[in-house]
């Protein structure tokens, strides 16, 4: 074995889906979301500044120009680092509203902290500067919940507030197979909320269902969760950010029996969410006989993957 092939360092990102609070996180509002069971497990070896990530089929360089190659740049400029390659295993996709470029950071990150002995707490400083090439202004919601894992209440002005479940919470994750830009969907409502002042009333009003969500599963009231997801929708709806292909999702899912459904992450494309306790498999066969994917995840309890 080569020198340059031996592990230095592990890192892992958790993925994350919002429950509720995308596009009004943003605006300094509440949101509730989710660090996923899977996600981004990377490792750190001697090299020159590479990143390679085969499931994506992705491969790019620091100085490349790429979006990649800029983030790692910054990423590792932001912990005074170099002479390190990375060897990323993805177990979600990319660009479909799962919190895929947080989640690299986050694991690329610790594994270079891994790899040098740097303190654990210029992880979060690192990440933060690698997403601004993905997200531009990020609130901060998709790198909290990529390293806490968990279910969590977050607003940029408090942070990551991890929830605590009397038992994890089953919910059914769609994917449409269209990529998003989150970038271009954040724009795109702060356009919308300067021509026409009452969408600012929207965004206000996804916070405090944000808060109700954040209410209801702390005394596990998941019907209610459902009926929320349901106004979420409408609203990001009303923000013109779902799609043909979220909204069939969506209301494919509540005609299988789920009690509630969403899209979730920035919208134009990427994913929904649904709540099925009883009708998961039926949710599930609606999905893939409409030409769609998806798959049942757990989430409510911080993993220390």
């Amino acid at each position: 074995m080569n020198a340059t092939d031996i592990d230095l360092g592990i890192g892992f990102g958790h993925g994350k889906v919002i429950l509720i609070g995308e596009h009004s996180v943003v605006y300094d509002q509440p949101a509730l979301a989710a660090g996923l069971r899977a996600g981004i497990r990377a490792r750190a070896t001697r090299g020159d500044g590479r990143l390679r990530v085969p499931a994506w089929g992705l491969e790019a360089k620091r100085g490349d120009g790429s979006p990649a190659g800029l983030a790692l740049d910054r990423l590792l400029d932001a912990l005074d680092l170099r002479d390190l390659d990375f060897d990323l295993q993805a177990d979600i996709p990319s660009r479909c509203g799962l919190g895929s470029s947080a989640a690299m950071a986050v694991a690329v990150a610790r594994a270079a902290v891994a790899a040098t002995g740097r303190n654990n707490a210029d992880v979060s400083a690192a990440v933060a500067q690698a997403e601004t090439v993905f997200h531009k202004s990020p609130s901060g919601i998709d790198s909290a919940a990529a390293m806490h894992g968990g279910l969590g209440a977050f607003s940029k002005q408090q942070g990551w507030r991890p929830i605590a479940l009397r038992q994890p919470l089953k919910i059914l994750i769609g994917l449409t197979g269209t990529p998003h830009d989150t970038g271009a969907q954040v724009a795109a409502v702060a356009r919308l909320c300067a021509r026409a002042p009452v969408a600012r009333r929207l965004v206000e009003t996804l916070g405090e269902v944000a808060l109700a969500a954040i209410d209801a599963v702390g005394v596990g009231d998941i019907d209610s969760l459902g009926r929320l997801f349901d106004i979420a929708h409408g609203l990001l709806a009303g923000l013109r950010v779902s799609s043909p292909a979220l909204d069939a999702m969506v209301h494919g899912a509540r005609a299988a029996g789920a009690i509630g459904a969403k899209l979730t992450g920035a919208g134009g494309g990427g994913a929904v969410i649904a709540l099925a306790p009883s009708h998961a498999a039926d949710v599930l066969a609606r999905w893939r006989a409409d030409g769609f994917d998806g798959f049942e995840t757990h989430v409510g309890a911080a993993q220390n993957a």
